[in-house]
């Protein structure tokens, strides 16, 4: 190895890159300790960077003939690291996991490697590794684009994520290609040891911190998604809260205008919810708002919308829905309810709700005031010895509906 002031310029591009790539790693460290949900795959990704770097500074030592090993080695790091990449982003993104196409690949390179390991088998070792590296690019490319279609529809994000995955397999591919197409160059290359120029360095060291740039976009993104979903849905039931009902309403409010279609709006509250607390315990009663939950979502139809309004209340909103046929609704959720076993402490415990019933009403209405109106019903249906519903202004038993 010669002193540093005899270091090529690709050298020191590469090993600035490594301490790059060293640096990244404890970032990744620091992150999987700090977020427990990301713990794994940033572990796997902190491999990633460790694997990168070592590559990168294979690729300085082997810069001699003499150490054409060394080299070697370089190659099945960069290999190792993509791969490790990938599956951290399978664990991350709650794919399926696929070990057997990674052993398969290590296998195929630690093949070629034993078939070609000398300076005039440089072309097929290199097309050869160059395609498993290009595949398995387009293999990480996949596997962000099936997560940010799921996660979000906008092609401008989906672009972003995978931009430097496909370009570095593109990267990757054209390599393979023209190691067949320029043989005695690159045999030529291997023995003076010059076969990565100062712009491959470069080349490689931005590919390197793009890949590692998409990975923390892709946990700052999940994690965004994270933080909206919990400001719009409340922790214990999964439903959604009162904000982000008070925006459903609205919304609704606006369509309604438009179109000129009435919707109705149901507010739920569930009977002698306090005793279950007082009685059995805070536990018993979060799990009897789960259940009563889980089954007001099944029970309502795929364009209603059910929300946790605070304690024991769930409002409803009804698109399309004139009155009567919410109070069949509200009918079919107190008798679901009623009959709802909800197991506890190895017997079923039981509980019914009252169900207050409003309608818009299209000339100077308010969704404040059809809230309050379905809240006033509901009071009604309280006041009249709960487990039943009430609809505005009369009240309504359970099991048939007064004219």
């Amino acid at each position: 190895m010669p002193p540093l002031n005899d270091w090529q310029p690709a050298q020191i591009g590469l090993a600035m890159a490594f301490l790059q790539e060293l640096v990244i790693a404890l970032g990744w460290l620091t992150t999987g300790w700090l977020l427990k949900d990301v713990r794994r795959p940033a572990w796997h990704w902190a491999g990633f960077s460790l694997l990168s770097g070592g590559s990168f500074l294979n690729f300085v030592f082997s810069a001699h003939a003499q150490l054409e090993p060394v080299r070697l080695l370089g190659n099945t790091l960069f290999m190792a690291a993509l791969l490790l990449q990938a599956r951290g982003l399978l664990l991350f993104t709650r794919q399926p996991l696929q070990d057997r196409p990674s052993i398969a690949a290590m296998l195929l390179l630690t093949s070629a490697l034993w078939l070609w390991p000398n300076h005039a088998d440089a072309p097929w070792r290199v097309a050869t590794i160059s395609t498993l590296s290009c595949l398995c690019g387009l293999w990480i490319t996949r596997i962000i684009f099936r997560f940010m279609r799921h996660e979000i529809a906008h092609s401008r994000w989906m672009l972003m994520f995978t931009l430097p995955s496909l370009l570095g397999a593109a990267v990757l591919g054209h390599r393979a290609i023209m190691a067949l197409l320029e043989p005695e160059r690159l045999i030529q290359a291997s023995i003076a040891g010059t076969s990565i120029s100062l712009t491959t360095a470069m080349l490689w060291v931005l590919l390197s911190l793009s890949l590692e740039l998409t990975l923390f976009g892709l946990v700052i993104f999940k994690l965004g998604g994270q933080l909206r979903r919990a400001a719009r849905h409340d922790r214990l039931t999964g439903l959604l809260n009162r904000h982000a009902m008070d925006d459903v309403l609205t919304q609704e409010r606006q369509r309604s205008r438009r179109m000129g279609t009435p919707f109705s709006a149901l507010m739920i509250d569930i009977d002698h919810f306090k005793q279950v607390n007082d009685k059995l315990g805070h536990a018993a009663g979060d799990h009897t708002l789960r259940t009563v939950a889980q089954h007001l979502r099944q029970h309502l139809r795929a364009t209603d919308v059910v929300a946790r309004w605070g304690g024991e209340e769930f409002p409803v909103l009804l698109p399309a829905t004139h009155r009567t046929e919410a109070c069949h609704l509200a009918e079919k959720l107190c008798d679901g309810v009623r009959h709802l076993p909800i197991p506890w402490g190895g017997e079923d415990l039981n509980c019914t709700v009252s169900i207050g019933v409003a309608q818009w009403r299209t000339a100077g209405d308010t969704t404040d005031a059809l809230i309050a109106r379905a809240d006033q019903a509901l009071y009604c249906a309280k006041h009249g010895g709960r487990n039943q519903m009430c609809v505005e202004p009369t009240l309504v038993q359970t099991g048939h509906i007064a004219a």
